[in-house]
């Protein structure tokens, strides 16, 4: 594997998963604002990546698959990855936009603690095309669902892990996974269908799909977080279909239920407690229920975000906090950083037997 500095286009074109036209054009617009801010550039321009990044393609089923992957200089023995999935209709460059909320802060993590950030890219669902911005992931949703596709997600992913590990001294019982919305259904299938892959997994505005017969156990338990908005307008925290056409999903609640039972954790020693206010103008609330493993199990960890929306919860960043993305995606709660949650909850689950 030759890893590369590349230069690729900047702009991001699908920035949710349902939108009308109005509002997608009102939202490129916003984003090429927010880019002349930092320094504007012409479309057609190219983009050096910061330091420590790398761009790199990857053959897996006869296609070639993108991705960006952060390597901390000096390199740690047997440093932690974590593998970030991009949300639906976005794309590996996401991370980079100014647009971004919260999960921005997994570069910060991945600089100051040393981590290996691994941020493949997804397919387009109505070209096939691999590289672009406008990608999607093939989750546990029906065929039929707007923006699935037929592609092998879960080979590829598994077999770019190989990949990175056969190059670097990867530090295989710190393998994380994570995603929000289309990037959280993802990382549920990674856990069902690969829970020997990954030390555990965080996932963010994604509930459980509806799945005929019922969804396939993973075969051991896998500590997961799990983070919901209670005012999801995309995701319904009370189950339903996820925007207009994209697949029916099973309520938060029982999404944490459904985990609690897999992971065999016990709930009759469930810890719940609010996280105390740091924005009382946000007008939302925290609750943190966890649910530690039982004999043979694994914990679940789930952050209930009272009055979120379809966003990353996040003290400080508020790209999409103003009128027209808060009637798409619903309100940012700034009570807590999702991202942190997740890294505070991998280190917790991964640290050594005393």
């Amino acid at each position: 594997m030759q890893l590369f500095y590349a230069k690729t286009v900047l702009v991001e074109k699908g920035m949710i998963e349902n939108m009308n036209g109005f509002f997608r054009l009102v939202l490129i617009f916003l984003f090429l604002v927010s880019l002349c801010v930092s320094g504007c550039r012409k479309v057609n321009d190219q983009e050096t990546l910061p330091y420590g990044w790398q761009e790199n393609r990857f053959e897996h089923a006869e296609l070639t698959r993108w991705y960006r992957v952060y390597l901390p200089d000096p390199l740690p023995e047997n440093p932690a990855l974590v593998l970030y999935l991009h949300g639906g209709t976005l794309s590996m460059r996401s991370l980079f936009s100014p647009l971004v909320d919260g999960t921005k802060t997994w570069m910060s993590i991945a600089e100051q603690e040393g981590v290996v950030l691994l941020v493949p890219n997804g397919v387009n669902s109505k070209t096939g095309d691999t590289f672009g911005n406008d990608q999607n992931w093939n989750d546990f949703r029906p065929d039929n669902a707007a923006g699935q596709t037929p592609v092998d997600d879960v080979g590829f992913l598994l077999a770019l892990l190989d990949e990175i590990s056969s190059e670097v001294p990867i530090d295989e019982n710190r393998i994380f996974v994570t995603g929000a919305s289309n990037g959280g259904f993802m990382t549920y299938r990674l856990l069902i269908e690969a829970p020997e892959r990954f030390a555990a997994g965080a996932v963010f505005i994604a509930n459980l799909p509806e799945f005929e017969g019922g969804l396939p156990l993973p075969d051991q338990p896998i500590p997961v977080m799990i983070a919901n908005g209670t005012d999801d307008p995309l995701v319904p925290w009370e189950g339903g279909m996820v925007g207009k056409d994209r697949g029916m999903v099973v309520s938060a609640e029982d999404t944490v239920e459904w985990w609690v039972s897999a992971n065999q954790a016990d709930p009759d020693q469930m810890v719940s407690r609010f996280i105390p206010e740091s924005d009382p103008a946000d007008q939302c609330q925290v609750r943190m229920d966890f649910y530690p493993a039982g004999d043979g199990g694994a914990p679940v960890l789930f952050y209930a975000i009272l009055g979120g929306g379809h966003t990353m919860p996040s003290l400080e960043q508020s790209g999409l906090e103003n009128k027209v993305f808060r009637r798409i995606f619903g309100p940012v709660c700034h009570e807590v950083e999702g991202v942190l949650l997740a890294w505070d909850f991998f280190q917790e689950v991964t640290k050594p037997n005393p």
